[in-house]
């Protein structure tokens, strides 16, 4: 059983006196754990309006989400059943995702709180903060005294505090600098292969998805279009829109060439074009495209691609 399984998810914005806007259209994924997953697409395809309907921090109209076979139900106003605060996740902006007038001791150990009595809590605390690469002693320093980068370590610390089953780190390094990405996404990946902890990664960036995910699901105006392991999705596409994104990617081999820009926009998701969502861009667009709308279909063992096209695409060796 996967640690993460999300079924027909689907989420909608509601607007007066106008047809709702469909952000997320029956999403399906799963995470299991001690696997490292990532879901990428370009800015406005709904990958985090998906990230926050998975943690329960907006509403779904339709589909589950379950933690270990039990359902994540949404958030309100009380607190979380204990069972799901295993599920943890990790904000893009660590300037804003911590308390600046708590210290971060006392954000880590509210993870804490329901565990065995008589745990020394403040040693545990240090623990968390020394498995992340910071010193235990930083327990009663304010946020504003750290970096971006530590500041997102201890939010790492924080999340690893309840004991996860699942992290869910949307764009979690994507507001660090080159060298401090790498160190944090590094670090996520690290844990989740130490702890057993299922990683769902999110990012826009496919260059430090290949880095770090076994699997990776490709999203395009809030549908997956592609799933599969990283690097047989890599080395043959089965949907035009991840040979775009992969096209986009710049290659570090000295060659001087650069790479190829993704022609046009993201449409509006509250008019998605007819048939195929990506056909308005798609450079081998026939007829039927512009018509029918493709489901995912197997197009290899592990694989799965939302395209009429993908028979043709090379298929991955069983």
């Amino acid at each position: 059983m996967n640690a993460l399984e999300v079924q027909g998810l689907t989420v909608e914005y509601h607007r007066a006196r106008r047809p709702p806007v469909r952000a997320v259209v029956d999403v399906d994924l799963s995470v299991a754990a001690g696997e490292v997953v990532g879901l990428v697409g370009e800015s406005g395809c709904g990958k985090s309006t998906l990230a926050r309907a998975v943690i329960g921090l907006l509403p779904r109209a339709g589909g589950t989400v379950l933690l270990d076979g039990g359902e994540v139900h949404e958030l309100g106003r009380s607190a979380r059943p204990v069972a799901e605060r295993r599920f943890q996740m990790v904000f893009q902006d660590p300037y804003a995702s911590l308390n600046p007038r708590r210290r971060i001791g006392h954000q880590i150990a509210d993870g804490l709180r329901g565990g065995p009595a008589g745990r020394d809590v403040d040693g545990c605390v240090a623990e968390l903060l020394e498995q992340v690469g910071l010193s235990g002693t930083v327990a009663h320093r304010y946020p504003y005294e750290f970096s971006g980068g530590q500041r997102q370590r201890i939010a790492i610390a924080r999340a690893l505090a309840t004991d996860p089953r699942v992290i869910l780190a949307d764009e979690a390094v994507s507001a660090l600098d080159a060298s401090t990405q790498a160190q944090v996404a590094n670090l996520l990946v690290g844990l989740a292969r130490e702890l057993g902890v299922g990683l769902l990664f999110i990012s826009h960036d496919l260059g430090v998805v290949r880095h770090i995910s076994d699997r990776v699901a490709v999203m395009y105006l809030g549908k997956v279009v592609e799933q599969g392991p990283t690097e047989a999705v890599w080395a043959a596409p089965a949907h035009p829109y991840t040979r775009a994104l992969i096209a986009a990617v710049p290659a570090h081999d000295g060659a001087g060439v650069l790479p190829l820009a993704l022609a046009g926009e993201v449409p509006d998701p509250s008019k998605p074009p007819s048939g195929c969502r990506f056909h308005p861009r798609c450079p081998i667009a026939v007829d039927r495209c512009r018509t029918d709308e493709p489901v995912l279909v197997t197009v290899g063992p592990t694989r799965t691609a939302a395209c009429w096209l993908a028979a043709d695409v090379p298929q991955e060796s069983a």
